[in-house]
């Protein structure tokens, strides 16, 4: 049962990811994650490009902030994720990595702990590269729009929205990790915990991530 609750996590996994991309490509509308970036293009025209330079970089940095605490705790959790790998072999081994009805196997058990890492550094990765985005952003709007307009050699709107874009899809795939971390702290105790939790957490991003009827609306009336 441990090999089908790994296959399951996997394939969950991937195919909510294709699923969010598919739909940021082809359906925005549909997705909340639409909807925030029509509040980050509205707060950039309202307050970047020298218009209210304290205010833009207090924001930026609050957002940093709030990412650099999350991918210090991924560093953290990550130690003490290898710390449980010094149990496998020895006698007690933490009452068998704290799955008292689980598997004893000492195999399954490093594949167990080796996927927390995995989705742990994935974490860490995304909320680090969202802070060298977000350091990024704090040059470009406190420089006048016609300066970032010719060293794009276009209207820089859409480089910059982009480019938000790109952040905010960074700090939400971190955040991402941290939710699939609950399946696999499940599957210490036993694999069907473990299924059990991947059906919750997926039906509780899906109704988080897709944008209700309103939110639709609201955005194509926008567009228009």
């Amino acid at each position: 049962m441990d090999w089908v609750a790994f296959t399951l996590f996997w394939t969950t996994v991937i195919s909510y990811r294709l699923f969010l991309a598919r739909m940021l490509r082809k359906n925005r509308e549909r997705l909340f994650l639409g909807k925030l970036q029509a509040y980050r293009n509205a707060w950039i025209v309202a307050h970047s490009y020298c218009k209210n330079d304290i205010l833009v970089i207090q924001t930026l940095r609050n957002t940093i902030m709030s990412a650099s605490f999350l991918a210090s705790t991924s560093v953290i959790l990550i130690m003490g994720a290898f710390h449980l790998l010094g149990y496998l072999n020895t006698p007690q081994r933490s009452v068998a990595i704290l799955g008292i009805f689980g598997s004893t196997d000492p195999v399954v058990e490093m594949w167990k702990i080796f996927l927390i890492i995995l989705t742990l550094s994935y974490s860490f990765f995304n909320f680090t590269w969202y802070i060298r985005e977000i350091n990024y952003l704090g040059f470009i709007l406190n420089l006048p729009k016609h300066q970032i307009d010719a060293i794009e050699n276009r209207d820089s709107t859409e480089v910059v929205s982009n480019l938000f874009l790109m952040a905010g899809i960074r700090f939400s795939m971190g955040m991402r990790g941290y939710y699939f971390l609950i399946p696999l702290f499940m599957w210490l105790l036993h694999p069907l915990f473990m299924i059990i939790a991947i059906v919750v957490i997926v039906s509780i991003l899906l109704k988080r991530d897709l944008a209700s009827e309103g939110d639709r609306k609201s955005l194509s009336s926008g567009d228009n």
